[in-house]
């Protein structure tokens, strides 16, 4: 009758510093570099691996006058929609073309999991480095922290409900100060007199 219960990990998305690290990282194993490249490419769409692995070409779309990645999720079939930024638009320039069909040619799940490795340990980072940690970060420090409403982070991410992204997207110190900060303009605009 024994029922083995996973320990759930914390959740979490990589500091713009370590982001700034992978970007910057020389690699020369081509594999492992296609590794690094997608996952700077999920940190700049939200796109999981499998959606990554998946992406056809007519999943992107100009949609009013903004390039667009749009499309259902592999996991959930939840609908997404993304605008293109320009990191993630330039790591798809790279690699159109080498799949019939997809924007991208992901490699096995070995070599992304020891891409992943391997990249972690170039770049000094204590924790495992998880292709999943792409959209946490996308979620929380490449939209929450730029000023994008949760709900719109939400649909983003193909999510159901807000309550799913809210695990993704954390208050980090910096977006509370900023927020606080602002709450704190709109009180002095207010002159508030007791």
């Amino acid at each position: 009758g024994y029922s083995y219960e996973r320990p759930k990990g914390e959740p979490r998305s990589i500091t713009k510093e370590e982001l700034e690290r992978i970007i910057d990282l020389e690699i020369e194993w081509e594999n492992y570099r296609i590794v690094r490249d997608l996952f700077v490419f999920s940190c700049f769409s939200g796109l999981a691996i499998s959606d990554v692995r998946n992406l056809r070409e007519e999943n992107i779309v100009l949609e009013e006058g903004e390039l667009c990645i749009k499309g259902r999720r592999m996991k959930t079939k939840t609908p997404y929609r993304v605008q293109v930024l320009p990191p993630a638009w330039a790591i798809m320039e790279r690699y159109r073309g080498k799949r019939a069909g997809f924007v991208f040619d992901v490699p096995t799940t070995d070599v992304i999991l020891n891409g992943m490795h391997h990249i972690q340990r170039n770049i000094g980072m204590e924790t495992p480095l998880t292709f999943h940690m792409a959209r946490h970060t996308f979620a929380t420090l490449i939209t929450l922290e730029q000023g994008v409403p949760i709900e719109t982070v939400s649909k983003m991410l193909g999510h159901t409900n807000v309550s799913m992204t809210e695990r993704y997207a954390k208050v980090t110190p910096q977006k509370l100060f900023e927020e606080f900060n602002r709450f704190l303009s709109f009180t002095e605009d207010l002159r508030l007199t007791i």
